[in-house]
């Protein structure tokens, strides 16, 4: 299933709070111009920022507990004697000294500030709604092969079933769950855009591009760009491994054979539970960043009959207290999983950033690619020799697995970037119709009826596919620019770990576009990404048609 409301509180709560801290601080200085009046305002914008850092400090203790000891959150209790911080009044006064100001880094912070507010009251007046959908998907059944299916676990029992038919009957079965489910998001969908037009927004993308710090048109045309230069690649790459997993050509399968396609690889033996947390730690000591190094970073990898099994970096007072929460598991996804979740709480927890705001609010792309930057290492040839003793054959075909998957999920976070954006632009009569031929065009797959029961299930929570898709990006960018200056084994480079510092220090403060440019390139560009995929495959990309140039090697 779908991942929920990206400005519902775990989201939010895992990027933010820190404790309280000035808005405006040395940099006031840069504005003498305020007015008497618009000084005001600022000192009454000060204690919003320092009252929105109080509340989120006390949701993520709370979200803290609830995650490592399986306690209830009760996230809603913390609005209370605070009703007045998430209204249209705050936002008014948010936005009033926003208007006025001349500055850069405040326009930012301010900007995050009223995006997170917003982001807050969307939550609070769609609480009904969501709660409906969530509450949906978690207890719909369907009837499949006469017995009684939930729809949440459609996805884990499509990878275990070895029979194609079976996999195609779970698959048209779950349609009327599906169409269930759709009625509801239907309401929520358009409950959301008449809540954002309400709140002076043009339209639900226009608030997701001052909240993501994206750019959609951009986005838009390198979406376009690598669905084209990917396609034949991507169609050869497809056809070896469905050949390889399932025994079918590529033009038979289906959208239901997909999850059964990339099921966890044959290589978890070379991932043992007990290597997890020793493996994270050797890579990282070499660059001088071991988390135990790192005092204001809490490690709580203990084993509880409640605890979520799923790793999680929160920032609960900024970088003074970082908490990373994991239980050691074993098999490469579970590596992955920790890797991405430690490369997160690292840049929390290397924030030098004082503004609150530009700390810790704002679009969570660059702190994603930063995660998706260590998550890779399970992917690179020269770290699974050294830590994980995979090489050889197996190696080969492990790494053309993983590489194919990576190559799925860029185009399909390109095909639904597209997707929402066409439809959002467009308005069509029939949004089945632009779903099919978008996903058609994404997948090269045919798109059947069932298949176009999912066209609002794919839709991401405002525009989140443009987040991932930019860090995907950047990603790429970051591990050919570590490579590049310290060689193929990077992570043994002290100075490595220096370059990161620094670009951790400014929090969420930086666009992708801008950590790039950090780097000494023009902006986000896919193609070190693309060259490093058509390497692993062993298929040429043409980097060019991607609106790029191959860096030089």
């Amino acid at each position: 299933m779908r991942p929920r409301i990206a400005w519902l509180l775990p989201a939010a709560v895992v990027l933010t709070a820190c404790p309280k801290a000035s808005l405006h601080g040395p940099a006031s200085a840069a504005e003498p111009h305020l007015t008497p009046e618009q000084t005001r305002v600022r000192d009454e914008v000060d204690h919003i920022a320092s009252e929105v850092a109080t509340l989120l400090e006390t949701q993520s203790e709370r979200i803290w507990t609830a995650w490592t000891q399986g306690t209830p959150a009760a996230i809603p209790q913390t609005y209370a004697g605070r009703e007045a911080l998430v209204s249209g009044e705050t936002l008014q006064k948010v936005d009033q000294l926003r208007q006025v100001s001349q500055d850069g880094r405040n326009i930012r912070a301010l900007t995050a500030l009223h995006s997170f507010l917003v982001g807050e009251l969307l939550g609070r007046e769609l609480g009904d709604l969501n709660d409906a959908v969530a509450n949906l998907e978690a207890s719909l059944t369907f009837t499949s092969d006469g017995r009684e299916v939930r729809l949440r676990e459609l996805d884990r029992l499509l990878a275990s079933e070895p029979n194609a038919a079976r996999r195609k009957a779970l698959w048209e079965d779950a349609v009327p769950a599906l169409e269930r489910l759709n009625r509801t998001l239907k309401r929520q969908q358009e409950r959301t855009e008449q809540l954002v037009r309400e709140l002076g927004y043009d339209s639900s993308e226009a608030f997701a591009a001052e909240l993501r710090q994206a750019d959609f048109d951009e986005l838009m045309l390198q979406a376009e760009a690598l669905l084209d230069v990917t396609e034949a690649p991507y169609r050869e790459v497809m056809g070896k491994l469905s050949q390889r997993e399932l025994g079918v050509p590529f033009a038979k399968l289906t959208r239901a054979d997909l999850p059964r396609l990339f099921r966890a690889h044959a290589v978890d033996r070379f991932f043992p539970k007990e290597a997890l947390l020793p493996r994270v730690d050797a890579t990282l000591s070499a660059m001088g960043l071991s988390l135990e190094g790192l005092p204001q970073l809490t490690v709580d990898a203990a084993e509880r009959p409640r605890k979520s099994p799923r790793p999680l970096a929160l920032a609960v007072k900024g970088p003074s207290d970082v908490r990373l929460s994991m239980v050691p598991n074993a098999g490469v996804r579970e590596q992955a999983a920790t890797f991405r979740a430690v490369g997160q709480a690292l840049h929390m927890a290397l924030t030098t950033e004082q503004r609150f705001e530009l700390a810790r609010l704002g679009g969570a792309a660059s702190s994603m690619a930063f995660g998706l930057l260590f998550q890779d290492l399970v992917e690179d040839p020269v770290w699974l020799e050294e830590y994980a003793g995979l090489y050889g054959q197996e190696r080969a075909e492990y790494l053309a697995a993983a590489g194919a998957q990576r190559l799925f999920l860029l185009r399909r976070d390109a095909g639904r970037l597209l997707y929402q954006l066409r439809l959002w632009r467009e308005q069509p009569d029939d949004p089945r119709e632009l779903y099919s031929e978008v996903m058609a065009r994404t997948d090269l797959l045919p798109v059947t009826q069932a298949d176009t029961a999912r066209f609002l299930l794919d839709l991401d929570e405002l525009f989140q596919s443009g987040d991932r898709l930019r860090a995907q990006l950047l990603a790429g960018q970051l591990q050919g620019e570590l490579k590049a200056r310290f060689g193929p084994a990077w992570w043994h480079r002290r100075d490595a770990g220096e370059l990161l510092r620094k670009l951790f220090a400014a929090g969420m403060g930086r666009t992708p576009r801008e950590v790039a440019r950090v780097l000494g390139a023009e902006g986000l560009v896919p193609d070190v990404l693309l060259l490093r995929l058509g390497t692993t495959l062993g298929v040429p990309i043409r980097l060019d048609a991607a609106g790029g140039s191959a860096p030089a090697q």
